[in-house]
This record gives C-alpha cells, structure tokens and sequence, in this order.
C-alpha cells in the first residue's frame, strides 16, 4: 500500500498544479481559459464566465470549481453519489491514498480513503463491501474511510459486545489490508471471547491452547466449519483442520467420550484425527505417532499421561475398530485408535471389543472360557513389544507366559487362535482351545483331553498326540494309560503292565501279575475295544478340559 500524509502528496503533486501559473496574469478577457487573481483561481468560458461547480482538466490533472467559481483546495467533495479529493493544489487525488489527520466539518472523518483513477473514493455499499488496491483487498465504509479489525459476514465492524471468534469473518491489521490465504495469531491480538467458548467439534476449551491460530482463504474468509466436523484445508503442502470458530486444531479432533461402563472397550462414531501441534499443526498422514489422548477421549490416560502408539490413513484419520496391515503387518486398534498388544478380541476385524495383557489370565482361564467377550469374539494375539513391533503374531509354536507360567499358543495365518470361541480344535496332531495348546504336566508326563462327549486322546508334555490301537504308556506318578484305537481307554496304577488277552472276560486290556504262575491275568479285565472309557481311575491333575 503506498500511504502518505497529505502533505507528502501536496509536493509530489505541486509540479501539475503548475501548469497553473501560465495564466497568472491578473486578468485575462476574452480568451477561454483559466485565470488567476491573487492566489484564486478561475476558469472562464467563451463569455469570460467563470464556471461553476464542475471539473477542469489542466495537463494530467484535474481542478474543482467551486459555488463561486473558485477552484477549490484540500478539500473532499461530494458530487452525486461519489466522493472526490482534491490536495493543496487543487489536483484531485487518483489512484492513490490519502490519509486525513482531522474531521471535517462536513463530517468527513479521519482515516485513510483511496481513490481510483476517475477520482472516486472506494466506498462500501452492501452488494460490494470488499475492494482490490495493488492486489489486496480492503474494507471501506459508506463515506470512503478505510477500516481495520474484524468484520462480520457481510463486511460490517464488529461491535465491542460481539465475539470476533463466533461473529468475525474477516480481519485487517492496521494497514487495513485483509488477511488473504495468511495466518493470524489470535494470541498476540488483544484476546477476548475465548474464556466464553469450547468446541463441539475438538471437545477442548481454549484455555488449554498456548497458540490460538486462524487462517484466512484466498477470499479473505476465515476458515472455519461450519456444521459439527472439522473443516480440513491444505495450505502450503500440509492439511489442517479448524473448528467452528475457525481456531486450528493443534492436537486431537473430538472423539466420544467413554461413558460406558466397560472402559476396556471405549469406541466412537466420529473420527479421530491428529494434528501435530507441535509440528506447526498439520495433519498427520501415513504415520505412526506415540501420543497420549485428549481428555475428552479418556480421561484417565489423559490424567495418566498414557501414551499410545496411533496410526494415521492416507487421509489422516486414525484407524479405529480395526486390525490393519501397515508395511507388510498386522495391527490391532481399539475404538479411540490406540494400537493394541497382547490378547485382543475383536467381533469381526472391524469391531474391537476387549484386550488383555499376557499375565492377566492363567491357562484355566482359557480353558474353561473365563475370559470377558471369548465366546462371541475372536481371539487374535500381537506382539508385546508395544515399543518397537506390536504386530499380528501367527504360528502354532508362540510361547507366552501366562499368571501361571510360560505356555504355547497357536494362531492360524489370519490371526484368529485355533480352538477360537470355546471350540476344541486338533491341529497337526495338536489340541487347542482358545488358542492354549493342551500340553501335560511335566510332573505326569501324559495328559487326556476330551475330544467329545465319548472320546479322549491322551497328549504329552508337548501336546502331540500318543496313538496307537493297543498301546500302553506309564505316567510318571507310576500309572499306566491304556490307548485303544488311538483313544484313551482307562488309566490303572498296577504294579505291572497290563496285557492284551483273550479270556473268559472278553477280549482286551487285563491286569497283569508276572508273580502269579497259575494265572497272570487273575485280575480280570480292565477294558476292551468297544467299551466306554473309564475315568475313575484318572488324577484331576491329568484330566487336561475337563
């Protein structure tokens, strides 16, 4: 903007005005032209009448005859609907600034006014309040003057009652230019109106910024939303987003608020996005970041300062409710987004529902189902190491160390743990439930595990399954395992092993003694091919599920 005080532009204008002092003879008849007298100038007609109350043309420069033909000198006027200036020496004033130190008495105030290159000031009117000056656009009210600070949607000044963060649309600095596709820090103005306010859409209170930022578009409009989600724009390369007062999300967007009773399983509707504040503000995209949540996504982690890791789209929304591969992995984000390690349950891979820590539960609790949401969710397992890895674990060889000790999990190549929802599954002469591999003690070195109703396969210490269509193996608590067919049969702590005979009982397993001479199989028989399996005689310690 090319400002200069009156005074400034009186000089550089004096040269035109000038021209003048060709017609300073004290009088000049009968030639139509100006003329002088004393410091007074005139313009006479071809009847040497001086003109009145019209523009003279002299060079480059304009001239104003006044009511009595005089021309007319540091003045404005009004002629029509338009409104003129002319300097000191008599020029009017075009494509320039003028700036007015004291009102007039016609009721022109102080202040800066611009006029175009007719001589007409620019002047607000309520179809076009907004003009262009060397490229930038101002605000000029009814009489001329140009204004500053904020004004509302039609181009009216705030009054000093009003919020400009509820009521401003535009704003000038003190050079009265608009901010156009500019920043604004509203911290450094004269604040006012934030103590009032909270977003519905960042779910903050603005006591909490250090920074309050607003940005202005290539209409000189500050962006902002103007329903209940955030408005994103990019500026310079980056996205950001604004609330509905235009102020910059310098951290999260709002998210629900866990009000439900489980806050194991917090989840919203709205997206979660994340805006590096302290990275100037710009949206997050394709990226990890290690954050705690605002408090209006959990209070306690929030209070705790409990950082996460969270993963932004392409589009910078957070995942949430989802197992996501990212770089060639799995991962499992809960309903806020917040990466997920350990045991994780989700309904689907799109509705997260509970997660648990490795230690949280003993192997019983897998293998009764003692696990909040197991039945009607499917178990996934993903790496401990929140740190550095927290991605999708698969295999049938994963040790994890429960409550009660280290124990081995199997997972299928999508993730979901054998034997998932409570459903015994053999995988690889293995048994799983709950993704839990039942393996037997190592005190007993033989285990049995209830396939079904009527049948039982007996597993070792490495949960492989023993078979065998007659088939005995000693326990190391000194008792035999009977396996007919592959299936277990009976358990019986005889001295010696029994013996497959055909005798008066039937076919099948007998108990044996070496010691009888008469009859080694005198202890009858223990059970044969077709008979039903017999469980008194197992210890609790080698029943596996059941």
């Amino acid at each position: 903007m090319k400002k200069r005080r009156i005074m400034l532009i009186a000089s550089a204008l004096a040269v035109t005005a000038f021209a003048l002092t060709k017609f300073q003879t004290v009088t000049a008849y009968a030639v139509e032209g100006w003329m002088s007298e004393g410091e007074e100038w005139r313009y006479l007609d071809e009847n040497d009448e001086p003109l009145q109350n019209t523009w003279r043309q002299s060079r480059d420069s304009w001239f104003y005859l006044g009511s009595q033909g005089i021309m007319l000198r540091d003045c404005f006027i009004e002629q029509g609907n338009s409104l003129y200036y002319v300097f000191e020496d008599g020029a009017r004033a075009e494509h320039t600034w003028v700036l007015v130190d004291e009102a007039d008495e016609d009721g022109h105030e102080a202040g800066w006014y611009y006029f175009g290159a007719n001589g007409k000031a620019y002047r607000g009117t309520a179809s076009s309040f907004k003009r262009t000056v060397d490229g930038r656009s101002y605000i000029f009210d009814e009489s001329g003057r140009m204004l500053t600070g904020w004004f509302d949607e039609d181009g009216n000044p705030l009054d000093e009652e009003d919020n400009p963060l509820e009521e401003g649309v535009y704003y000038a600095d003190a050079d009265g230019a608009l901010k156009t596709e500019e920043w604004l820090d509203y911290s450094q103005l004269e604040i006012r109106g934030l103590e009032d306010l909270s977003s519905d859409i960042s779910g903050r209170d603005y006591n909490e910024y250090d920074q309050v930022w607003l940005y202005f578009n290539n209409r000189s409009k500050k962006v902002k939303s103007n329903g209940d989600k955030l408005v994103q724009k990019n500026i310079d390369g980056s996205t950001y987003g604004f609330d509905e007062y235009g102020i910059m999300l310098p951290w999260w967007t709002k998210v629900a608020s866990v009000s439900n009773a489980d806050k194991s399983n917090p989840t919203s509707d709205a997206p979660a996005r994340f805006y590096a504040g302290y990275d100037g503000g710009s949206l997050l995209r394709n990226a990890w970041l290690w954050m705690y949540p605002s408090d209006n996504l959990i209070q306690d982690d929030y209070d705790d300062g409990e950082y996460s890791w969270w993963r932004t789209d392409q589009n910078g929304k957070i995942y949430q409710n989802k197992i996501k591969k990212v770089n060639g992995r799995y991962y499992a984000f809960d309903g806020l987004g917040r990466m997920q390690t350990g045991f994780v349950l989700f309904d689907t891979r799109s509705t997260f529902v509970a997660q648990y820590d490795m230690d949280a539960w003993s192997s019983d609790d897998f293998i009764e189902g003692n696990i909040y949401g197991i039945e009607k969710a499917d178990l996934y397992f993903f790496s401990p190491d929140e740190l550095n890895d927290g991605s999708m674990q698969t295999g049938n060889e994963l040790k994890v160390e429960l409550e009660d000790g280290v124990y081995t999990f199997g997972f299928k190549s999508d993730g979901v743990a054998y034997g998932n929802r409570n459903r015994l599954k053999r995988v690889k002469d293995s048994y799983y439930i709950n993704g839990l591999r039942l393996e037997a003690d190592e005190e007993y070195g033989y285990g049995v595990v209830r396939e079904n109703e009527n049948s039982y396969r007996v597993v070792n210490t490495n949960g492989k399954t023993v078979t065998g269509n007659k088939k005995v193996v000693r326990d190391k608590d000194g008792g035999w395992l009977i396996i007919i067919n592959s299936r277990f049969a009976a358990r019986v702590d005889d001295e010696f092993k029994p013996r497959w005979h055909k005798g008066e009982e039937g076919t099948g397993f007998y108990h044996y003694d070496s010691d009888n001479k008469e009859d080694k199989y005198a202890g009858g028989l223990i059970t044969g091919s077709n008979m039903e399996p017999l469980l008194d005689g197992l210890p609790e310690e080698e029943r596996l599920n059941f």
